[in-house]
């Protein structure tokens, strides 16, 4: 049975990917996180999480690090873990790309060192194309990347990384450029899932009908996380050595939009305020994505309906409130 080692498991991310791949994927899934998964989100999550090989140490601990990866020999190695936050970036730069570009070292350095052929597929976003025109929309693999926050400046470090350590000592990486994603599980330092509580709040009347967003006008690409993870297992078995794939779903919306969207599906009328604090410093107007690569090569595309999405994360907040 092949192993598969999946970096920050216990998160968002890790929990739907562990459920998607315990459906279809004869996996022994080891994992790796600074705290127990406590999965809230998924079918079964203490059957998943009691089927799992969970290592709960920190990725910065070299020595740690080096010894659990020789013990195991993974096959495969999907590098979920990362401060993911942009706002939180700002907040602690030095922090959030110290660990964001010397976790991944860690773990690919130590590959390299073990020459055992583990196949790696490193999660990027984004972030990394930076401020765009809406005539450069939308994002393709060859669009340039201009960082614009400490974390879009790790993600590209990590990347380049990817980059040289494929091509310096053939380590078998692959990598994405992830857009954003949404599903139920998130956490509400996310905008899809702040908003999502806010209504579930107003309707369980927890909250006045104000909905408090920072910048209502910026676009963003949004895809479900379940066709995230799809995706992740397919670049996994199929991503071509080196290369790069958006995963996006090739539409942009507003955030005010979703706000009055999720508002419009509980029938209830809001008003919307953009907090000043909740506005960063530098912000991308717009980011939309082509998915055109991912499409042609392996056959990927989002097949959850955004309206769908939103009910799935909004249920979340119904049911724990």
């Amino acid at each position: 049975m092949k192993k598969v080692l999946i970096t920050g498991i216990s998160g968002f991310v890790g929990g739907h990917l562990v459920s998607f791949l315990d459906r279809g994927y004869d996996f022994e899934i080891y994992g790796i996180s600074r705290s127990k998964p406590a999965w809230d989100f998924v079918p079964a999550a203490q059957d998943l999480i009691g089927s799992i090989h969970f290592h709960q140490l920190d990725l910065l601990d070299i020595p740690k690090i080096k010894s659990l990866l020789e013990e195991i020999q993974p096959d495969y190695i999907i590098h979920l873990a990362a401060q993911s936050s942009v706002a939180e970036s700002w907040k602690t730069p030095v922090v959030s790309f110290m660990n964001n570009t010397n976790i991944f070292l860690n773990i690919i350095d130590t590959i390299r060192q073990n020459d055992n052929g583990t196949r790696i597929l490193s999660i990027g976003s984004s972030e990394q194309y930076g401020i765009v025109s809406a005539s450069d929309l939308p994002l393709t693999e060859e669009s340039p990347q201009c960082p614009a926050n400490p974390y879009a400046v790790a993600r590209v470090a990590q990347e380049q990384l990817a980059k040289i350590y494929a091509e310096g000592y053939g380590l078998d990486i692959c990598c994405t450029r992830s857009f954003n994603h949404c599903g139920p599980g998130q956490s509400d330092r996310f905008v899809v899932s702040a908003i999502a509580k806010q209504i579930a709040k107003i309707t369980h009347g927890l909250q006045e009908p104000v909905i408090h967003i920072g910048n209502g006008s910026i676009v963003r690409d949004f895809v479900d996380i379940r066709d995230v993870v799809a995706a992740y297992a397919l670049l996994l078995a199929k991503g071509k050595r080196g290369e790069v794939y958006n995963i996006c779903s090739g539409t942009g919306r507003t955030i005010r939009e979703i706000a009055l969207t999720l508002a419009e599906d509980r029938r209830l009328k809001i008003e919307i305020v953009e907090d000043e604090a909740q506005i960063r410093p530098i912000d991308n107007p717009r980011i939309v994505g082509s998915n055109k690569k991912i499409r042609n090569d392996l056959g990927w595309k989002p097949a959850i309906p955004f309206r769908r999405s939103l009910l799935s994360v909004y249920n979340y907040w119904d049911h724990h409130l």
